[in-house]
């Protein structure tokens, strides 16, 4: 512990864990699920990308990459999406679940990928 503070008073920071920026294999299929969740209920309530940023705290330009799978949201992005589009965040984890079959051939077939 006290090596590992006085490394850091010398700049030496440890390295993240090789991990850190390669994605997992299942992030397409969990980004295009989540996309077409949040896609279908916004239609549902009549809300445009701007309405549900505002309700979740994040930008429509964020909203929108969303829906257009550039981007995997975090838990908490998550958790805020879901109840700006009035979700229970179960019931959009349950939808997103069920919803993955359904975009399987995303998967990524990345040797380096995180979880191989």
């Amino acid at each position: 512990m006290a090596e590992e503070q006085e490394s850091r008073q010398h700049g030496d920071v440890p390295e993240r864990a090789s991990t850190a920026k390669k994605p997992h294999r299942m992030d397409p299929v969990i980004r295009a699920a989540f996309a077409s969740v949040i896609l279908e209920r916004r239609l549902e309530l009549g809300l445009s990308q701007k309405q549900v940023a505002e309700r979740s705290g994040y930008t429509e330009e964020y909203i929108g990459k969303l829906e257009r799978r550039e981007h995997t949201a975090s838990f908490t992005a998550a958790l805020m999406i879901s109840q700006g589009l009035e979700k229970d965040l179960l019931d959009t984890l349950t939808i997103i679940r069920q919803r993955m079959d359904q975009f399987k051939w995303l998967e990524g077939k990345d040797f380096e990928a995180a979880d191989l």
